[in-house]
């Protein structure tokens, strides 16, 4: 059930930053999840995860030539049993760590079911609480009905809600993003670009990525991978500058693990380097001992 986030008294402000009027909030699970711009074409049949899956994450901010370790994501996939039926579940959920919160908040919720196991999208949802700004924004999928329905709400503006037609293979941001990583990348040439269309808000919009080849990535703990790289064409707005300046490490293996992701925000750049996986369906191979 959603309620209006106007109703939820304001307990104190934490720092933003404005930038031509705009307020700059950074969301660790959504810089995360834009490496997930997938495209249909060149995706293999046979999903390469598996329930129980769990992939950890450090999250690090960029500023003025330091790195801050400033918290922690976490993707998880498994299957559950919704009104008689298995369901894919999958949950990603970012936090920054105590020390960072002095600094600037951040606490990201994202979930969606889907059908099992066709990975079609039924129903998702996000919270985020960025710098005591709360949102939350959900899709119902009725694909039967050929519809799409869409709620968002803010203390910053009116509740929002619409509909519009379902389309066929657009998917909410987060199960797109464990879509992307069926993508068979062995079938791409050196900077050859691949377009791809994302729901964003109510409207599906267009982006792409390049195809940089393979380069080694070394991890913060010391473990080094083969991966495959590409860089992502991002639209500007409140916390994104636009072009051509998200990269990310996925492993050249059979389990595409995004190993590193790097981006350009507004003030500064932030990462998200791999610690820790568990359940994997295959070896990870690309690790270079």
């Amino acid at each position: 059930m959603m309620i209006s986030l106007k109703k939820i008294k304001k307990k104190g402000a934490s720092p933003v930053r404005q930038i031509n009027g705009r307020v700059v909030r950074a969301s660790l699970v959504v810089v995360f999840l834009l490496i997930g711009l997938g495209h249909s074409n060149g995706q293999n049949t046979d999903s390469v995860f598996s329930p129980g899956e769990e992939i950890s994450y450090g999250a690090y901010y960029n500023w003025h030539f330091i790195w801050v370790n400033a918290g922690e994501i976490v993707f998880r996939a498994d299957t559950v049993q919704q009104q008689g039926d298995t369901e894919w579940f999958v949950e990603a959920t970012g936090h920054t760590y105590k020390a960072y919160d002095l600094i600037y908040t951040v606490r990201d919720t994202f979930y969606t079911y889907l059908s099992y196991p066709e990975f079609q999208p039924r129903y998702f949802y996000r919270s985020v609480s960025h710098g005591g700004s709360l949102s939350q924004q959900s899709y119902q999928f009725n694909q039967p009905a050929g519809q799409t329905s869409y709620f968002h709400d803010s203390k910053d503006s009116e509740p929002i809600n619409s509909t519009f037609p379902y389309k066929k293979g657009i998917h909410d941001i987060l199960s797109q993003a464990y879509q992307f990583r069926n993508y068979d990348f062995d079938h791409l040439k050196k900077d050859e670009v691949v377009k791809f269309r994302m729901l964003a808000d109510d409207k599906t919009s267009e982006f792409y990525f390049r195809y940089k080849g393979i380069e080694q990535v070394k991890t913060r703990n010391g473990r080094k991978f083969n991966c495959y790289k590409v860089s992502v064409w991002l639209m500007e707005g409140a916390f994104f500058p636009e072009g051509e300046d998200m990269f990310v490490w996925f492993t050249a293996d059979q389990n595409h693990i995004p190993i590193m992701v790097e981006t350009k925000i507004q003030i500064g750049s932030v990462k998200a380097i791999f610690l820790d996986a568990k359940s994997l369906t295959f070896p990870l191979n690309s690790e270079i001992d």
